[in-house]
């Protein structure tokens, strides 16, 4: 009985009409898979990461390859990277890239 059940099916009505997620719980869901994708030694670029979050997550609207690349640089997860190191300089980051300390160490 429970076996027959089609989770994937599942979980796309539990989420279909789910209202949009705040910015700030979007980011943290791309930068937490981006983290587990890699560490599984998955490809975790933005394509990698849009497909995951469309199969996965049920994000709504899902976000752009574009803004995904853009919170990737923001959380330092780029380049086999798994985020900022403390002392690191972040000068040449702009500012409105930059995430704030307390917020980086949430993850």
């Amino acid at each position: 009985m429970w076996h027959e059940l089609d989770q994937e099916a599942l979980a796309r009505e539990e989420t279909a009409f789910a209202s949009p997620r705040p910015p700030e719980e979007v980011e943290q869901i791309v930068a937490l898979a981006r983290l587990d994708l890699y560490n599984r030694n998955r490809p975790c670029g933005a394509g990698a990461l849009q497909r995951h979050l469309q199969d996965h997550a049920h994000l709504r609207p899902l976000p752009s390859r574009r803004r995904i690349g853009q919170i990737l640089i923001q959380y330092g997860l780029t380049h086999g990277r798994t985020g900022w190191y403390e002392g690191e300089d972040l000068a040449w980051l702009p500012a409105a890239s930059r995430i704030p300390k307390e917020k980086r160490r949430s993850l």
